[in-house]
């Protein structure tokens, strides 16, 4: 595997995360409004990892790829190669995600369900690729679940990259016979199965594995490690700023009591880790893994 990917394994299941991009440097306040540089210096503990020189931080662009019960699972495959977006740097790119995929021995063929937490273009950029001047499906065989919810929002959404998104992302899938509209608490088999996180979007879907106890795939419902010490604080991104607060103090307080492992769809360079109550929050713990 590539210095890109890294592993855990919890029980009988595997979890890969493959990095499509990662940005170290950012100033806090670009992405939490409420944030300034006192803010991250007050939690020690996100240095180096999480936050770098000056209480900047940084935020990691990956999917998961979970192997469970006979399945291969993608979970959010980021954004994608050669789109034009509205934002400047997820516009234009050619970054190697597939070739990590493959690297860490993953076929795009043998891909039997793809996940998203919810519909974001840096969550679902990968569902297709293009050839020649179409996109296609790019996990050929593999069921494309999708919350309604969120597929509802996309309908009556301002946001300048949903007309793309549609006709570059979801018509292809939805055109092969791909595509299943799910509820965001769906039983996925295995031990899998989505919990509603609304706040970050409408529909927005967390997903556990094992049952509630063994892990746990945020999505956006957590950002960055500074909002597990600091729960309350907003995202610059959520629809709704105080269902997201509710939905994020819940989860944290789920997965610490189950001791699950929690994976932060954006958290940067250990994205992997376990939760220990600390003051009015909590303190993110990165569990080591395979790299």
């Amino acid at each position: 595997m590539s210095e890109a990917t890294q592993r855990w394994q919890v029980g009988d299941v595997r979890i890969t995360s493959v990095v499509e991009a990662q940005t170290d440097g950012i100033p806090p306040a670009f992405f939490f409004p409420d944030a300034d540089k006192a803010l991250v210096a007050r939690h020690a503990w996100l240095a180096p990892h999480f936050t770098g020189e000056g209480s900047t931080i940084g935020l990691r662009v990956q999917a998961f790829v979970i192997e469970a019960a006979g399945r291969t699972v993608v979970v959010d495959p980021c954004v994608g190669n050669g789109r034009t977006r509205s934002v400047p740097w997820w516009t234009d790119q050619a970054w190697p995600f597939m070739e990590r995929f493959r690297d860490a021995g993953f076929d795009p063929g043998a891909v039997d369900l793809v996940v998203h937490t919810h519909l974001h273009v840096d969550h679902l950029g990968w569902d297709v690729h293009r050839e020649g001047d179409r996109w296609v499906p790019t996990f050929p065989r593999a069921r494309y679940l999708y919350v309604g919810a969120e597929l509802d929002g996309l309908r009556s959404d301002a946001d300048p990259d949903v007309p793309r998104l549609r006709a570059e992302v979801l018509d292809p899938i939805f055109d092969a016979g791909l595509a299943d509209v799910v509820e965001p608490d769906a039983d996925l088999g295995g031990g899998l199965r989505l919990a509603p996180t609304p706040g970050h979007t409408p529909g927005h879907a967390s997903l556990w594995l094992g049952g509630r106890a063994d892990a746990l795939v945020t999505g956006d419902a957590v950002v960055h490690p500074l909002q597990v010490a600091e729960p309350d604080l907003a995202f610059g991104g959520d629809v709704d700023i105080d269902g997201a607060r509710v939905t994020r103090r819940a989860l944290l307080s789920d997965a610490c009591d189950a001791g699950a492992l929690m994976l932060g769809s954006h958290f940067p360079t250990r994205p992997g880790g376990r939760l220990a109550a600390e003051g009015d929050g909590w303190r993110f713990l990165p569990l080591a893994a395979e790299v």
